[in-house]
């Protein structure tokens, strides 16, 4: 795995004070816990905690009795909602309950928007059904449109995460496009304020592995990899710029996994711009097997 160390500069450190917490109630999204409350105490941030509840449908029921019955439902949400406030996680931060009905992907972003939010956290699963908010086709259209970083907590998670971890290794994955350094910019941040080193990971297709002229070609990638992402890290931070070749997904994954990182970043395209349910994704197939946290932002629309 061949590197090359660069120090260069720095930009303004990026802002998290309004985090948004999105849950189902299951255990899988209480795994985001941890990374809320973290994020949470390092910044000073005051939490969102979301809860998107879709209406039981009754075709048989009066207008009166469904109202009475959403009524009721909504009662049982917050209360379930107002359960997780006290838990020894979420101690002495500035917690804010926000229910709502209906789709989850456009109710949670009208309350990223409304609210000015900053980073939204969500965990994910591989399950399916109408009930399950966070299952990963729904957490990919999430983290592609919300105009906010969105940080993943897969289902495959490492033990080690349920403690407050520090940052020592953070890698971010790029294809050189604008859409894929959006993220950069947050990474960078994180890095100055962890102490962390920077892995700049770019594979190239499977095929190329087979050139045995592959390294000497690349060394001009290289440098053009330097020279993009030097404006914008602390003079003080290592960075390691690494070109591989293979499956974009698989090489991610084996990296994150040889550098033990604590964090993956990448930029992700717009929704419109993919069509995600015809097809697994890099980034669906990174979140879905990351045994850390996977931080996204999405490009210009």
């Amino acid at each position: 795995m061949n590197a090359r160390a660069a120090v260069v500069p720095i930009l303004p450190a990026i802002q998290l004070k309004r985090i948004l917490y999105a849950t189902d109630f299951s255990e899988a999204s209480r795994k985001a816990l941890p990374m809320v409350a973290a994020v949470a105490r390092k910044y000073h941030a005051r939490v969102f905690l979301a809860h998107i509840w879709q209406p039981i449908p009754y075709p048989m029921a009066t207008p009166e009795a469904l109202t009475a019955l959403e009524q009721l439902q909504e009662r049982e949400v917050r209360k379930d909602a107002e359960e997780l406030s006290p838990l020894p996680q979420l101690s002495g931060l500035e917690v804010e309950i926000v229910t709502a009905s209906g789709d989850p992907r456009e109710e949670l972003q009208h309350i990223v928007h409304d609210r000015n939010i900053d980073l939204a956290i969500l965990s994910t699963h591989g399950r399916t059904g109408f009930r399950h908010l966070m299952m990963g086709s729904v957490a990919e259209e999430l983290f592609r449109n919300l105009p906010c970083p969105v940080l993943t907590i897969g289902p495959h998670i490492a033990d080690r995460f349920t403690e407050n971890t520090p940052i020592r290794e953070i890698l971010f994955a790029t294809d050189l496009s604008p859409e894929s350094r959006a993220v950069f910019p947050f990474l960078a941040a994180l890095a100055d304020e962890y102490d962390a080193r920077i892995t700049v990971l770019h594979v190239l297709p499977e095929e190329t592995g087979t050139n045995p002229d592959v390294r000497r070609l690349s060394a001009p990638l290289r440098d053009h990899m330097e020279q993009m992402f030097r404006d914008e890290v602390a003079p003080m931070c290592k960075v390691d710029f690494v070109i591989d070749s293979g499956d974009a997904a698989e090489k991610i994954l084996a990296y994150a996994r040889y550098l033990n990182a604590e964090l993956i970043g990448f930029g992700v395209r717009h929704t419109s711009d993919i069509v995600t349910h015809l097809q697994k994704t890099i980034a669906y197939c990174v979140v879905m097997q990351a045994e850390c946290p996977v931080l996204t932002s999405r490009g210009q629309v």
